[in-house]
């Protein structure tokens, strides 16, 4: 069974699929947007905010998300006349994108992973990195903007 640590707040709980081995910690958002999908033995550290933007985003299983970090799916585009989510609709330009934690990664506490990112199996991001390029399989990275540090052990397949 999930484990959920109240509060936490979920939006659109339709648009979220959570494997029953999954571990949600308090004071979490995760907003469905157009998808959220969490995998088998993820665990989400309190803190957390899942998919603002409304795009989708994919956490594969054994994944782990320290507290703090942020992990977009969406976000306003400069090239509307207003960047505010209160704004009508007609004066935005919003980019909603598929966000990828891999198999196995780890998020670092504090970390942000922008809208269209991948982070690739076994990868890991440091805390407090902004990661705005996909991060290549089994690859340590941090920083702003996050840089490649070294690699992960990992046995061949």
């Amino acid at each position: 069974m999930t484990e959920r640590y109240d509060p936490y707040i979920i939006l659109k709980p339709e648009m979220v699929t959570m494997a029953d081995t999954a571990r949600l910690d308090s004071f979490t958002k995760i907003e469905g947007g157009n998808g959220v999908t969490i995998g088998e033995y993820v665990h989400i550290c309190s803190f957390v905010h899942i998919n603002p933007g409304g795009g989708q985003v994919e956490i594969g299983d054994y994944a782990g998300v320290a507290s703090g970090a942020r992990i977009l799916g969406g976000t306003n585009m400069p090239e509307g006349f207003s960047m505010s989510s209160s704004s009508p609709r007609h004066l935005q330009v919003v980019a909603r994108t598929k966000t990828v934690i891999g198999v196995r990664a780890f998020i670092g506490a504090g970390a942000i992973i922008m809208p269209g990112v991948t982070v690739g199996e076994g990868a890991v991001v440091g805390a407090g990195s902004v990661v705005y390029r996909d991060v290549e399989s089994w690859t340590m990275v941090a920083g702003n903007p996050a840089r490649k540090i070294g690699e992960r052990p990992h046995e061949s397949d």
